[in-house]
């Protein structure tokens, strides 16, 4: 059986090209059923649809699979659309990820070229569905799927249990994947994880209800994966995954326990959450003498009432302050921040002040800040209340990136554009902030110097994304 895993088009970042991990899961457990697997991602080579269809007809799979967040979401279902159009009607198209974990049956509904949802995790759901249609078999007991049978009825049949043992499954299928193309700011860079699921439950993040429960990696381990990416394919520096990696602290000292235990040098950064991170300073140094060269916070907003409608508590800025100072200019250590806007309950001051926030913090605090518009996910408790408040302007999943508003607001559409595009410029093109750049130029730490050198080509590409992710410019696939 001949299967083909499908990153579909996104904007071709030039700074910053990141594999799909879960695609090189699957397709690793494929390969050791003995399923012949393809992997296509036209994310990092820069692939149009028609090129894409060229890859579907020369490999002449059996089954496609493809997903993606819900901006990407239309794009799987445009090649799937395509492919049973242009190529074979009997190639069975299967749609994973959150996307459609959350809109699996409106996505069949709409789209006959959709055979089968995979919901949730996909790994053994996808292995147990190419063993049935291998066979011949019906789909009635694969757990995890909503499906078309064949009288046209959409058939959801019961979830799946999640995987207990996360070490169980096979190393990612990297050979499979353009390796040399995943990289950030020219640094090259592969996935890892360390968990799945998430304790918390803030109402933006569909990570909860996706995985159900919270499952830990061994440390042990995740770093002898890493190790054996060094050996296999030559990359030293990787990125976790999960929304927010190492919650546990004692996974976090079991995971440094083992890199100094190792005979590699391996470099690494994750995202978490400010007040788990606070409770860690003790282990910082260690972290960063074991690799970890980046951090990422989801700060969302400073304002209390604000970050409370986000599911999380407010903080004491000054502590926040000199931990990211601790890190930046004690440590070495680059941080990124990551502040949201557009909720309802937003006014035109309170968009000020964030605004204001992002430039207080950047340069002087942090490496590198991103301001986002929020976005209702389908499967958030953020979209089902605002659905139920018809407080949602537009169900065009193309809209559902980070730069456009969907979400009915006191202040108009406009001046929200207007507010994300004035964050990028206003905080990044300011004498201050290249200043800080050019300091980098000079930097003994090869991930600033990699900055600074795709300074320029950040700014023109960030101004490009802006108008992509705001509408104004469509981009080209």
């Amino acid at each position: 059986m001949r299967v083909m895993l499908i990153q579909p088009p996104m904007f071709h970042l030039a700074i910053n090209i990141a594999p799909n991990l879960g695609l090189a899961y699957i397709a690793a457990v494929l390969e050791q059923e003995g399923i012949e697997v393809q992997i296509v991602d036209a994310a990092a080579d820069n692939l149009s649809y028609d090129k894409i269809l060229e890859r579907i007809r020369t490999f002449q799979p059996h089954l496609i699979g493809a997903g993606g967040q819900t901006p990407v979401s239309p794009r799987s279902l445009t090649i799937f659309q395509r492919t049973k159009q242009e190529v074979s009607p009997d190639i069975v198209t299967i749609a994973g990820g959150p996307h459609f974990t959350f809109t699996d049956r409106e996505s069949l509904e709409e789209y006959p070229e959709l055979d089968v949802v995979v919901r949730g995790e996909g790994e053994a759901t996808i292995s147990h569905l190419c063993r049935n249609i291998e066979a011949g078999k019906s789909l009635e007991d694969v757990a995890g799927i909503t499906w078309r049978n064949k009288d046209g009825e959409i058939v959801r049949n019961a979830d799946r249990e999640p995987i207990a043992d996360l070490d169980a499954i096979p190393f990612p299928a990297w050979h499979l994947f353009p390796v040399e193309k995943y990289h950030w700011v020219g640094n090259p860079v592969l996935a890892v994880s360390s968990s799945r699921g998430c304790p918390y439950r803030c109402p933006h993040c569909v990570t909860w209800k996706v995985h159900k429960g919270v499952r830990h990696r061994d440390p042990k381990k995740i770093v002898e994966e890493m190790m054996w990416v060094k050996k296999n394919f030559n990359h030293d520096t990787f990125f976790f995954q999960d929304d927010a990696s190492f919650l546990v602290r004692e996974q976090m000292e079991g995971f440094l326990d083992a890199l100094e235990k190792c005979d590699e040098k391996l470099y690494w950064y994750y995202e978490t959450r400010e007040d788990v991170f606070l409770d860690y300073r003790d282990l910082w140094s260690r972290m960063k003498s074991n690799g970890m060269f980046k951090i990422v916070f989801g700060l969302e907003t400073p304002d209390p009432e604000k970050r409370a409608i986000y599911g999380k508590k407010g903080f004491d800025n000054d502590s926040v302050v000199r931990m990211l100072d601790t890190l930046e200019k004690d440590l070495d250590v680059m941080v990124s921040i990551y502040l949201l806007f557009g909720l309802p309950e937003d006014t035109e001051e309170s968009l000020a002040a964030i605004l204001d926030y992002g430039k207080y913090l950047y340069p002087e605090h942090c490496s590198f800040i991103v301001g986002s518009m929020a976005v209702p996910f389908p499967g958030t408790e953020m979209f089902a209340g605002l659905k139920a408040k018809d407080m949602i302007r537009s169900y065009d999943w193309k809209e559902y990136g980070f730069g456009k508003s969907v979400i009915k607001t006191a202040v108009s559409e406009e001046m929200l554009q207007d507010v994300f595009k004035g964050f990028w410029v206003k905080t990044y093109a300011r004498p201050k902030a290249m200043l800080k750049q050019v300091q980098f130029f000079f930097s003994g730490n090869r991930f600033r110097r990699s900055m600074a050198k795709q300074y320029i080509k950040m700014g023109i590409e960030i101004a490009s994304d802006v108008e992509k992710t705001s509408g104004q410019k469509e981009a080209t696939i």
